[in-house]
């Protein structure tokens, strides 16, 4: 019988013939899924048929480019561990600073809207993250939506977390909120055939493209952004590189003052917009 340790390096060769970017970190995920505990107590231990059963599946999948976190059903986002499936998109650690942002901006006993909130990450990292905070979060997919209830029942957050089904604002009329967070769709049509097999044949192209060179969304969030911030309140904005410095002129042609932030690979990927 084989050990965890022979495991993990078989499985490592399969994804690396398969041209997956990782291979041994995720041949650990996988052995670490299969055998239920941390890699480094599992590698002397011998592989039951069970978990190699489960492993060769697991395998087969992410070798047809299924992303591990949706055949796994669970990704992590900041200090929490989030189901996901393919009605949202994978958290990626870029969003993990957009949330970061938030948490700092917000004033005590402050409220957050999260616009297209997906699986929940930033709304919910938030509301774990600070206590004081009431956190809204909308999205136009109930499919999502589900998914975010899910997350926020595992962590005991829906008597502070109200989940929302909305076009953008259009559920929170006549509400004001300290901060905005927004991970909108801003992939354009044209860019969408040309993403990772990983990303356009698995995550959901409603959370991923915008017409209008993938900016329709972000320009109805900002052309509305006004009437649901609180004076010296200020939105994030999560975006492609090239479109920051339009995000940006959008933002201070509709009497806000902005900023362009980046990311930790120190491309322009956040616009910072505050209302005087």
């Amino acid at each position: 019988m084989k050990n965890y340790r022979q495991l993990s390096s078989e499985i490592s060769a399969e994804l690396h013939a398969a041209k997956i970017v990782s291979p041994e970190a995720e041949a650990r995920i996988i052995a670490e899924a299969v055998g239920n505990d941390r890699f480094f107590n599992l590698m002397p231990k011998f592989v039951s048929p069970e978990a190699q059963t489960k492993a060769d599946v697991i395998v087969a999948r992410r070798r047809k480019n299924e992303p591990l976190q949706y055949i796994l059903g669970s990704a992590p986002f900041r200090e929490l561990e989030l189901y996901v499936n393919q009605n949202v998109l994978i958290p990626r650690p870029e969003t993990e600073m957009l949330a970061g942002f938030c948490i700092d901006a917000l004033p005590a006993n402050g409220s957050l809207l999260d616009l297209g909130t997906g699986s929940g990450a930033i709304a919910l990292a938030i509301a774990f993250e600070r206590r004081d905070i009431k956190v809204t979060a909308v999205d136009i997919s109930r499919d999502a939506l589900a998914v975010a209830r899910k997350n926020a029942e595992k962590y005991a957050l829906l008597d502070r977390v109200e989940l929302l089904f909305s076009d953008l604002f259009s559920t929170v009329d006549g509400r004001c909120f300290d901060v905005v967070a927004a991970n909108l769709p801003y992939v354009t049509l044209e860019e969408y055939p040309t993403l990772d097999a990983e990303v356009r044949d698995f995550e959901p192209q409603l959370a991923l493209t915008s017409p209008d060179a993938g900016l329709r969304h972000i320009r109805r969030a900002v052309a509305e952004l006004d009437r649901h911030l609180n004076p010296g309140g200020e939105a994030f904005f999560e975006l492609s590189p090239p479109q920051a410095e339009t995000v940006a002129e959008l933002a201070r042609n509709a009497g806000f003052s902005s900023d362009i932030r980046l990311d930790l690979t120190k491309r322009a990927r956040f616009v910072a917009v505050k209302k005087r």
